[in-house]
């Protein structure tokens, strides 16, 4: 299944998400919500292979040491195993939220409101700054996405192996 939706479009997911989740139910829901479950799902399939190469990425004597000690399998995920993944996950981790960020703006094609559609609805109104309207939009997303971007390298940082002597 998480194959199945990695390999399709977001669009696609959103598309089906608003036409037939509400056959499937039996009641409408929201464009929002039915963006955001679709955001969701989609990326939850993402996630869920950079949590399971972070973890497989981990040599098995890691765990098989910490196992040896007496600790348990689930000692051995939480103080072992995930905090070394995690330093492992963290570029790919951001890399889907700014790849998240930038795909909400497929959120217009069911009606949602979203700041690229709002953009169009402005400078169809005004017909008279278009470069200055999606140029200030584009830098919002430069900005959040950089934003993103310095976390991580300040994060990376600070989880970094320690350098020997």
């Amino acid at each position: 299944m998480i194959q199945f939706v990695r390999g399709m479009p977001l669009l696609m997911v959103i598309f089906w998400m608003y036409f037939l989740y509400p056959g499937l139910m039996g009641k409408p829901m929201p464009e929002s919500q039915t963006v955001i479950l679709a955001l969701t799902f989609f990326t939850s399939a993402y996630m869920s292979q950079i949590v399971k190469a972070g973890i497989e990425g981990i040599p098995k004597g890691q765990t098989e040491a910490a196992i040896s000690t007496g600790l348990t399998h689930r000692h051995t995920m939480v103080h072992i195993i995930l905090p070394q993944a995690l330093r492992n996950m963290i570029p790919s981790f951001v890399n889907q939220f700014v790849s998240l960020i930038k795909d909400t703006s497929l959120a217009f094609i069911v009606g949602v409101s979203e700041l690229t559609h709002v953009a169009t609805q402005i400078n169809n109104r005004s017909l008279v700054y278009p470069t200055e309207i999606f140029l200030f939009i584009a830098v919002i997303y430069f900005i959040f996405c950089y934003a993103f971007t310095t976390l991580s390298r300040w994060l990376e940082k600070r989880l970094a192996w320690a350098k020997a002597i």
